[in-house]
């Protein structure tokens, strides 16, 4: 699944999940294309290949655990975070030494992210539902999340009764309470923003939702959290956002993956590199032992052979690192990754990076096609495009779950981060103005600002390098950054890419 959206106005997000099989391990390769106008200058004759490749970041991390309430209030589950977080607050107030805090504060970290993910498939679900049924989801969601609350907060309790003068497996308790609470709060509230603007909306039979979040509020304010506080001033506000950013990267910290780079590119590219200059001064050395033969040494026409054979030298061993890069794609990767299992150590994935900088008339012909969907007719006879193609290979392992690690682990999702800096250098200013008749045969300005496109391509493929996802998007750009993101719907996806790898 492929999600393109925008991070900011100087960032474009795209956001892949790769499920996590016990069966087989799979490939996938994911191309993006982004074409811009010449006039950008945003080509290989103007930015190195390596400046481009760091305009790429990429972040993977678990997906979020798709564990429902029934499953996770479950007291024979025992691979249920709130069960597990239980059953070791139980083991710390028995005074047992079994219990390694990281491992606790793993689990209160899941917990607070499940949470999270039915907070999300609650409020999906309450789009397409209506009258009663809608009711009752709404309603079994509010007792359920009583229910689990009231439980992680007994074992909280408990846990806090043990280490009275606190300790940091105490402060992850107190950390977990407030998030939920936050959760909890903002999933109450977007839930009866959405029911309020429903035809047959009632407000006595959905006014607990509002209690439920003003209770939550009260709670946090009780126990003097960071985030007990109502945004009537621009500090406060600033505080409460802080405070839930830095609860949601502490919560989603257990889901990270660290990339681990190889040294692989650049120890195979030291070596076609000496390859290339040993052929390159192959040819000089021979070429010098020719003209000795030829011409006396140190005579003009021995100079000039060995001078012109010195500066073809040169030249060969870019041409041959330009057809290495060429031919040998997958081999000359410039960047590989792995990602590992952060508790078993086991390897998830392997990706190899290639991005090529290249005219719109080399790119394979679907993807020509594709570009001139909703675009000008007559673009090719426009000046042509620049394009960043860079493309990730990527191979899933299979991987066999543990019910002791990470049970729910389903999916891994890799998010990658573009940052369009290189595409605003050469735009003019944003401001412009421009005339026009009005109704009343006068003139009239207007100031309105002049804008850019930039289209993205991304297609995703495995086995025979058929298609298998395709989306085509247009960035409308100005001095400032990105103005928006405009989806166009293709009718190439599902056909063959036509290009070799």
């Amino acid at each position: 699944m492929i999600d393109i959206r925008i991070h900011s106005s100087r960032h474009l997000e795209v956001k892949i999940t790769y499920p996590i099989t016990e069966l087989r391990s799979y490939r996938r390769d994911i191309n993006y294309y982004i074409f811009s106008p010449p006039q950008l200058n945003v080509s290989r004759a103007l930015i190195r290949r390596e400046a481009m490749l760091r305009k790429f970041q990429a972040h993977a991390r678990y997906s979020s655990p798709e564990i429902t309430f029934d499953e996770l209030l479950d007291e024979t589950n025992k691979i249920s975070p709130l069960y597990l977080v239980e059953y070791y607050s139980k083991l710390l107030s028995d005074g047992s030494a079994r219990v390694v805090d990281e491992i606790v504060i793993g689990e209160i970290q899941t917990l607070c992210n499940s949470f999270r993910h039915e907070g999300s498939r609650i409020t999906g679900e309450c789009k397409t539902s209506a009258g009663e049924d809608q009711y009752m989801l709404l309603s079994s969601w509010y007792r359920q999340t009583e229910h689990a609350v009231s439980r992680y907060r007994l074992a909280m309790e408990n846990v806090r009764c043990r280490y009275p003068t606190g300790n940091k497996l105490c402060s992850a308790f107190l950390w977990g309470d407030e998030a939920i609470s936050l959760l909890i709060e903002n999933t109450a509230l977007d839930l009866y923003r959405m029911v309020q603007n429903s035809p047959h909306f009632k407000k006595d039979n959905y006014l607990f939702l509002l209690t439920k979040a003003k209770e939550e509020l009260n709670y946090r304010q009780s126990k003097q959290y960071q985030s007990g506080v109502t945004p009537f001033s621009t500090q406060s506000s600033e505080n409460l956002i802080y405070r839930s950013a830095e609860l949601k990267k502490w919560t989603q910290s257990v889901l990270y993956l660290n990339p681990i780079q190889s040294k692989k590119p650049e120890r195979f590219t030291g070596i076609l590199a000496g390859a290339a200059a040993a052929i390159a001064m192959t040819f000089a050395t021979l070429t010098a032992i020719f003209a000795e033969t030829l011409f006396l040494k140190n005579s003009m026409q021995w100079a000039l052979l060995v001078i012109a054979a010195y500066v073809f030298k040169d030249r060969i061993k870019e041409g041959l690192r330009s057809f290495f890069n060429r031919v040998l794609p997958h081999l000359l990767a410039d960047q590989i990754f792995y990602f590992n299992s952060p508790r078993t150590g086991r390897r998830l994935n392997k990706t190899k990076v290639v991005l090529r900088m290249t005219g719109a008339d080399h790119l394979p012909p679907l993807i020509q096609r594709v570009r001139e969907e909703g675009d000008n007719p007559f673009i090719d006879m426009m000046p042509q495009e620049d394009v960043v193609q860079y493309s990730r290979y990527v191979k899933v392992y299979r991987n066999k779950k543990s019910r002791e690690v990470g049970p729910w682990i389903n999916s891994m999702t890799v998010v990658i981060r573009l940052r369009i800096d290189d595409w605003l250098k050469e735009m003019d200013d944003s401001d412009d103005i421009f005339y026009y008749p009005s109704q009343e045969s006068e003139i009239e300005a207007k100031q309105s600002a002049k804008v850019y496109h930039l289209h993205l391509v991304i297609t995703e493929s495995s086995g025979k390098n058929r298609i298998e996802d395709l989306h085509h998007v247009k960035l409308v750009l100005n001095k400032k950054g990105i103005v928006r993101l405009e989806r166009i719907e293709s009718a190439f996806s599902g056909e063959k890419n036509g290009e070799d790898h």
